[in-house]
């Protein structure tokens, strides 16, 4: 994956031209990507997906960018990828197509678990096939009532493969994953909350509110601090007991002789005085 320099110069844009697909807004140390292609349900193209990539590795990279909050306009969080008859290059080998899927696509979610800052999805309305996938990598996902989660891939003949099943199973299980993969169900805000896909679920009228409050939140924390955590939940995941353990007391015994941990504390016996 390649990030691009000329994003440096760039330290503030709004983009409020109606033909750009994807908007974005630094403010308050919260970079906002916002997709802007109502008319479609917010399909995503291959032109919105560089320009996302781009915007992930500004991200990555910009320090005074504490997180990263993806959202929507219009009725759709987004439909998934645009579909059509030139989706994939023309490739006739299987091994030729697979290094491009891993380039294209496996590349920028991997890219997003591994950033050591948070990043939010914010579902608006439904997310459906290559949107919920990029959502499945991302850190938090918040729901308004009116979402929807599905992974549609069977009826056009392909699966969810860039992480729909890989990342979906080690958060909602087996059941789950089947009823959305093999089933082609599609599930309401509140279930996916109940399968533990979603982390909240607000209502409609303050849903913006509510997940720029929460980003806000995030930015708040510690920076250090978060991206360790970040870096040992995942770490520990597929470890064995004893060893993820040991993980924890080396990410704390480097948090703990920090001069932020001691200022945090003093601050905090300060308050309670």
């Amino acid at each position: 994956m390649r990030a691009l320099t000329m994003w440096w110069w760039l330290r503030i844009r709004v983009a409020n031209m109606s033909n750009e697909h994807i908007l974005e807004n630094i403010e308050n140390g919260i970079l906002t990507v916002t997709f802007n292609r109502p008319e479609k349900y917010n399909a995503l193209t291959q032109q919105m997906v560089k320009k996302f990539s781009e915007l992930v590795m500004r991200f990555r990279d910009d320090e005074k960018v504490r997180v990263m909050l993806i959202n929507a306009r219009g009725k759709y969080y987004s439909a998934g990828v645009h579909i059509s008859n030139n989706m994939t290059p023309d490739i006739n080998s299987g091994i030729a197509f697979r290094d491009w899927n891993r380039r294209d696509v496996h590349l920028l979610l991997d890219e997003i678990e591994a950033i050591e800052k948070p990043i939010i999805s914010a579902a608006q309305g439904p997310c459906l096939g290559g949107a919920l996938e990029m959502a499945l990598s991302c850190d938090f996902r918040l729901a308004s009532e009116s979402a929807a989660y599905s992974l549609p891939e069977i009826n056009i003949g392909i699966l969810p493969g860039n992480g729909g099943i890989s990342r979906l199973v080690r958060l909602c299980g087996i059941a789950q994953t089947k009823w959305l993969v093999m089933g082609t169900q599609t599930i309401s805000a509140q279930h996916a909350l109940q399968a533990g896909l979603v982390h909240a679920v607000y209502e409609d009228d303050i849903f913006v509110e509510a997940c720029h409050e929460f980003a806000s939140h995030l930015v708040s924390l510690p920076t250090e601090v978060i991206g360790l955590a970040k870096l040992a939940i995942d770490s520990v995941y597929e470890l064995d007991r004893a060893t993820a353990r040991n993980i924890e007391r080396i990410v704390n015994t480097q948090l703990f002789n920090s001069e932020e941990h001691k200022e945090l504390v003093q601050k905090f016996i300060d308050r309670k005085k």
